[in-house]
């Protein structure tokens, strides 16, 4: 039969009509969905096209750069992306269409815009930002309220990164001794599996997290390709609503990830996030300080006006003391002077009435006189006694006042008796040897205390005055950038 052709011959046709319709290379955009070096250092790819709306392939073709193409690629496009060549990312490749009649169609790679790619993921980077404000979710983390004192931390980062060395070191070894609890969750820091590493030892914590203040994130620097990984939807959003403040200190000396960004607060390294730690504690220890030296005031000032009242009570209690005692004493002799003349005025009136009758009584028999004279006597024993019970009574009621005036005095002076003792007591339980009893220390600096670290010099001489005895340290501080 006329026509017919053989499937070498059809290849062939089919590569001069590509050479043809293909003369020059062109730029391509596709995602790459395999990438494979083999032992001769050729790369070989697959391309792909995928539907922006649900990610169906529209479009498959297989791509190679050659060794000594490879070569120069790979290091430029990373160099200037920041980013690994690698499964996932759009690219916009130079290629020369090629078809070989026993290996078919694929696509030369003779370079990549490493612009392009930026541009991909910078959009990719601005989505997730956009895509997490829209669910209301970017500032759920900063708007939790930091503990005043974070002592139990949950770490998460690698038990042999170096960052998590410098982050311990710099808790434990604090000028001021602070006490921190930390319990490490394990989780890869760099590449691929890094968020879903992390995401795991988030949802770890999360189980367990009434037993921590805060968490905290934290690898020791390394290359913008390793760190990425921090620019991821999920792990974004886990950190975000994450129910602990969150703290990052990932190496970003420059750039900012989208964990960066959702996290209750940004540092730049593991050792800053310890600092940062660290000075919590020093502004509750400031707090502290200056809460004593007030309730020190304080206490002084009440020693000082009950004293003062006290003293002016006893000046006000003495003169109305003698001033009642005085008013008791006359009040006395006026009883008495109205006494005296009732007395004479009846003896006087008697023996008038005797004269008088005198010569009565002289006639009238024995009896009468007899009679006058008991009457005479009895009015004088009524007389007496009458005296005498006014005396009695007056000298009683005297008695009494003085004995009510007396029991007031001494339950004033009970009273700030006691109010003295209290503040003795509140005096001594704040005083400083008492303080330095139960194992605390006054650290001195050329004889003045010191109340934070900053300021603190190598080589610098420091006093610690402690109950007994004094201990002299010279200051050892080891800085790291990381």
């Amino acid at each position: 039969m006329e026509g017919q052709l053989t499937l070498s011959e059809l290849n062939a046709l089919v590569k001069d009509t590509l050479e043809v319709a293909f003369p020059e290379q062109l730029w391509l955009v596709a995602e790459i969905a395999d990438m494979k070096i083999n032992r001769t250092g050729h790369c070989y790819l697959e391309l792909v096209e995928k539907d922006k709306g649900n990610e169906e392939v529209l479009a498959r073709a297989r791509a190679t750069i050659w060794s000594w193409q490879f070569r120069f690629i790979r290091p430029y496009f990373e160099t200037s992306t920041g980013q690994p060549l690698t499964n996932g990312l759009k690219v916009l490749v130079a290629v020369s269409v090629e078809f070989h009649e026993v290996y078919g169609f694929s696509l030369n790679i003779k370079d990549i815009d490493p612009a392009y790619t930026l541009g991909d993921m910078a959009r990719k980077r601005n989505e997730i930002i956009e895509r997490l404000t829209e669910e209301g979710i970017f500032d759920m983390n900063r708007e939790i309220p930091f503990p005043d004192i974070p002592s139990r931390i949950a770490i998460i980062s690698s038990p042999t990164a170096a960052g998590y060395e410098d982050f311990m070191n710099q808790l434990e070894n604090n000028t001021e001794g602070y006490r921190f609890y930390t319990k490490l969750f394990a989780a890869t820091m760099q590449g691929a599996d890094s968020p879903g590493s992390v995401i795991m030892a988030l949802d770890a914590i999360f189980e367990q997290s009434e037993l921590f203040d805060v968490a905290v994130i934290i690898r020791g620097g390394g290359s913008q390709v390793d760190l990425n990984c921090f620019d991821d939807y999920e792990l974004a959003m886990h950190i975000a609503q994450f129910p602990l403040p969150l703290l990052t200190g990932i190496g970003h000396e420059k750039d900012e990830s989208v964990a960066d960004m959702v996290a209750h607060t940004k540092l730049k390294t593991p050792t800053a996030v310890a600092e940062f730690l660290i000075s919590k504690y020093d502004m509750i220890a400031e707090e502290i300080e200056g809460t004593k030296e007030a309730f020190l005031h304080l206490v002084s000032s009440l020693l000082n006006n009950e004293a003062q009242r006290l003293s002016s009570s006893v000046r006000l209690l003495k003169p109305i003391i003698k001033g009642s005692i005085e008013k008791i004493k006359i009040n006395f002799f006026h009883k008495i002077k109205e006494v005296k003349p009732l007395v004479a005025d009846t003896l006087e009136h008697q023996q008038f009435r005797l004269i008088k009758y005198s010569d009565k009584i002289v006639s009238e028999s024995r009896s009468m006189l007899n009679k006058q004279l008991n009457r005479l006597s009895s009015f004088s024993v009524t007389a007496r006694h009458e005296t005498k019970l006014l005396y009695l009574s007056e000298t009683s009621e005297i008695d009494e006042k003085f004995q009510r005036l007396k029991h007031l005095t001494g339950l004033h002076f009970e009273k700030y008796s006691n109010q003295i003792i209290l503040c003795e007591r509140t005096n001594m339980l704040v005083n400083p040897k008492n303080i330095l009893k139960r194992g605390f220390s006054i650290t001195l600096k050329n004889g003045k205390a010191v109340k934070t670290a900053r300021g603190l010099e190598h080589g610098d001489m420091l006093e610690h005055i402690l109950h007994i005895g004094k201990i002299k340290t010279i200051v050892d501080k080891h800085k790291s950038n990381q």
